[in-house]
């Protein structure tokens, strides 16, 4: 059985440049849960560096625990973006983006997303979604 979840699939990875074109947009300091639906206006817009280390670190108990400690309200811990012309770059906190999309779009690796990024699930993963 898998230890892990593979989450990668729910940040696309973008090559990181310094990009100048001024945006109309104005940069929010908050990001609502609602932000990271599937058609949200900010999760076509995040990417992931391509630097980054894929987003496959945590098991569901981890997954599971970190959502668990969102919904009770406890403090969770800063994600660093970065806006460069109209992409918005995860800089740290990858892992905890992407566990919350994939609560609020139903997608621990099985899901719509992952599956179109993948085509197939693995069969070390299957067992444990």
């Amino acid at each position: 059985m898998a230890d892990i979840i593979n989450l990668d699939a729910l940040l696309p990875r973008e090559d990181f440049e310094i990009n100048t074109e001024q945006t109309n947009s104005q940069p929010s300091q908050t990001i609502q849960i609602r932000d990271l639906e599937k058609d949200s206006f900010f999760y076509n817009v995040i990417r992931k560096p391509d630097f980054q280390r894929e987003t496959n670190e945590w098991g569901i108990g981890k997954i599971t625990d970190f959502i668990t400690s969102f919904l009770d309200g406890d403090l969770i811990p800063a994600i660093i973006l970065w806006q460069s012309g109209s992409n918005i770059f995860v800089i740290d906190g990858a892992h905890r983006l992407s566990s919350l999309i994939a609560w609020v779009q139903a997608d621990y690796g099985d899901g719509l997303v992952s599956k179109l990024f993948y085509e197939t699930i693995s069969d070390e993963q299957a067992p444990v979604l």
